[in-house]
């Protein structure tokens, strides 16, 4: 329990500073939300190493990348239709999502830049590691796998609340896409991680998002 108390603190904090405007697109917004999940990516991989499973649960398999782009993509449409019907072309809210495409750099800089890409990509790697890796894993010793996919998501959600301070637009106030995009996004990866038993699906499938959704596919202007 400690554990996952550090989890959700740090990674709660590292998205309130390092997500500020004064960060965005920079090496060290990068840094500052990546160096936490590689440090309890090792944690992870470190135990499933003790536990005999490490190559089980990362190895990939014939078909997990064509599995794990889909679910991706998915994940990708499913989020343009819930914006678009949430918030439509006229909503003053969509300065929100604008504010996040912001934060994370300017496309054409990123997909001509392979250290930006891979940036992108490891960062969403490691960040599944962590949640559901090490987090959906001690949570599954203390109440089962029943709860612990469910749990996963809603921690999940919850270490991204702080974004939506460091992302907030004035006059509207505190941004709530992050956290729900987490929400969303993180019921489908742990129920697939559960079911699955096996990471590398999951692991691609977060990539793929994080990719196609804030680089390639954004919204006009951004």
């Amino acid at each position: 329990m400690p554990l996952l108390i550090v989890v959700v603190l740090v990674v709660g904090a590292s998205h309130f500073y390092f997500l500020q405007e004064q960060f965005a697109g920079t090496w060290t917004m990068y840094a500052g939300l990546g160096l936490p999940y590689l440090v309890f990516s090792l944690i992870a991989a470190r135990e499933m190493w003790e536990e005999g499973v490490l190559a089980e649960r990362l190895a990939p398999r014939w078909g997990d990348v064509g599995l794990g782009g889909l679910m991706g993509l998915s994940l990708v449409g499913a989020s343009w239709v819930v914006r678009e019907a949430v918030l439509p072309a006229d909503a003053i809210e969509r300065v929100w999502v604008m504010r996040i495409m912001t934060q994370v750099g300017d496309a054409q800089v990123i997909q001509s830049s392979i250290a930006f890409t891979l940036a992108v990509l490891v960062i969403a790697m490691l960040e599944e590691l962590t949640w559901r890796g090490l987090v959906m894993t001690q949570l599954e010793r203390l109440v089962g796998m029943r709860r612990a996919w469910l749990a996963t998501a809603l921690l999940y959600a919850v270490a991204i609340l702080p974004a939506m301070w460091a992302t907030r637009v004035e006059p509207l106030g505190l941004n709530p896409f992050l956290p729900a995009a987490a929400l969303g996004c993180g019921l489908v990866w742990s129920f697939a991680a559960a079911r699955l038993g096996r990471l590398a699906p999951v692991l691609i499938s977060h990539a793929v998002f994080t990719y196609f959704s804030g680089v390639v596919f954004r919204l006009p202007g951004t």
